[in-house]
């Protein structure tokens, strides 16, 4: 397709199938030569001075949502008799698509994903977003394993792409109240989630119609048939979880997003250290019980509870004095949130972010505070210390992609992720030496190429960490004696399939190796024998 272009960016190629809400492109901004997924649809006939004012207004709050679980958008404007808006571009598929493929996904992945999500929806509840049609369609998931919420709007911007009332495919993740035609909230985006963590777990939305009027009734009346029961190796907690997400009963769902990230972390406790079911509901907190029963709710928030207050005395609530401060308090924090961080400041919230245990936390500092240290403040005293942290989360962030790729058994996305992959193989069969080699000749090739610096800096560490253990001239041929001596072991008892492992191992990787093709012929002859047989 010839290139056009739209404001900035330049048309590449289109991202689905053109909607009347229009065409979305990956497109290519021709200053900053940065790939970004256009949306781009025709201007409204009729459009008011304020009614661009108001787009332009939404699209300024919209660039201040900064998450690792939401997609960014960067901005848009008018070309023309055109419009667009700009977004993150994620090189991935959205869950629908992914489940189209797998079916249905292991609980372990929909507790990951959903983990990430109910992140995402925490941070957006308190910016004062609601998603609204959290739904499979608007899940994408990146080549690392990361969620991205996608298609954020408000009324002003929804109004311009003329989107139109909902179809029964959108209103199958619905909340039953949002069926029943209420303004989607915070409650009804938990119910949303729980019918995605419903449809990954089992490959169908909770329940299905054929027609919006039969959605109507079956919501109303009809309940879910429990996750445990139709897949069979889904833990109860989790198939709890879920159930409750769906409650249609709003006062029986989570409290909020942070509450339900309770629930996950305390199920997940629970179950690692052999707790069951019944143990857990019985248990002092249980995150499968968070109803309307206010003990519970404030066990969840971490609330200590009240005292039971006086008959006939003023609650100090409603004490002048305390409503004063309280004014003067609100006041001053609304100031304090809205001055931007400083330098230190940035620096701070990074730190307190990378000393966590959780990836998700370290790419919200590169994302949230580390990136934004750098473009204000390039030349600061903290800028070389947020360029390094950077780096290290880049690496650490390309070190999950590649076992990812290597555990579902996807071919290398490049030569150098390659390259590394075959020193990695290496060093895991316990040949330092050749591993060592190998990931030196990645520094030595690949040095000063900024797009695989994640690997150079992976290659790097390895290097560094090989080089901290001493090393004997003889260590490969001793490895690889040993290895074969591990083999014979292996066959003798009865172990045929992790004996051949090794030999072809052996073979594999020490074929091309002349001073060790001894050893490489001898488990070449093994492997000779046992394929006769």
């Amino acid at each position: 397709m010839a290139k056009s272009r739209v404001g900035p960016f330049a048309l590449e190629s289109p991202l689905g199938v053109a909607t009347s809400a229009g065409q979305v492109y990956r497109a290519l901004h021709l200053e900053q030569k940065k790939s970004a997924a256009l949306r781009v649809f025709t201007t409204p006939l009729g459009m008011t001075p304020e009614s661009r004012k108001g787009f332009a207004s939404q699209l300024e709050q919209l660039k201040q949502l900064r998450h690792p679980g939401i997609v960014r958008c960067y901005g848009g404007g008018f070309d023309s008799k055109k419009a667009y808006l700009a977004y993150e571009f994620i090189d991935g598929e959205s869950l629908e698509k992914l489940i189209g493929r797998r079916e249905r996904l292991g609980w372990e992945f929909v507790l990951d994903y959903s983990q990430q999500l109910a992140e995402a929806l925490q941070y957006a509840h308190q910016m004062g977003w609601v998603h609204g049609r959290i739904r499979p369609d608007k899940i994408l998931l990146n080549k690392e394993g990361q969620i991205k919420i996608s298609d954020w709007r408000r009324d002003a911007i929804s109004a311009m792409i003329n989107i139109g009332p909902p179809n029964l495919d959108q209103l199958l993740y619905a909340a039953p109240e949002v069926v029943s035609g209420q303004i989607p909230d915070e409650k009804a985006e938990l119910y949303s989630l729980g019918a995605v963590m419903y449809f990954m777990l089992t490959g169908n939305p909770p329940l299905e119609a054929s027609s919006i009027d039969v959605l109507r009734q079956r919501v109303a009346s009809d309940t879910p048939a429990s996750v445990s029961s139709e897949v069979l190796d889904c833990p109860v907690w989790l198939s709890a979880i879920v159930d409750q997400l769906l409650a249609k009963d709003v006062g029986k769902r989570p409290f909020s997003a942070a509450a339900l990230q309770l629930a996950f972390k305390e199920a997940r406790r629970r179950q690692a250290e052999g707790v069951g079911v019944l143990q857990h509901a019985a248990a002092g907190f249980s995150p499968l019980q968070m109803n309307v029963k206010r003990e519970e709710a404030e066990k969840v928030l971490g609330i200590k509870p009240k005292k039971e207050r006086v008959q006939n005395e003023t609650p100090w609530l409603e004490r002048p004095w305390v409503l004063i401060s309280a004014f003067l308090l609100a006041v001053a924090a609304v100031v304090w949130f809205l001055l931007p961080l400083g330098e230190n400041g940035l620096r701070q919230r990074a730190e307190g972010l990378l000393a966590s245990e959780q990836w998700i936390d370290w790419n919200t500092a590169r994302d949230g505070y580390l990136t934004e240290l750098l473009e204000r403040f390039p030349e600061g005293p903290h800028a070389q210390w947020a360029n390094e942290q950077i780096d290290w989360v880049d690496m650490q962030e390309m070190e999950r992609r590649l076992e990812r790729d290597q555990r579902l058994g996807r071919p290398p996305a490049s030569e150098a992720a390659r390259r590394y992959m075959e020193a990695h193989s290496y060093e895991d069969f316990g040949d330092r030496l050749t591993a060592l080699e190998k990931y030196r000749a990645i520094v030595r090739l690949l040095a000063g190429e900024q797009d695989v610096r994640p690997i150079i800096n992976l290659a790097r560490r390895q290097i560094r960490s090989i080089q901290q253990q001493s090393f004997d001239k003889n260590e490969l041929a001793q490895l690889l004696s040993g290895k074969l001596d591990e083999a014979s072991r292996a066959y003798e008892q009865g172990d045929v399939i992790g004996a051949q492992g090794i030999w072809e191992s052996i073979v594999s990787l020490y074929a091309g190796n002349q001073e060790m093709s001894p050893l490489v012929e001898r488990a070449q002859a093994q492997l000779d024998t046992i394929r006769k047989r």
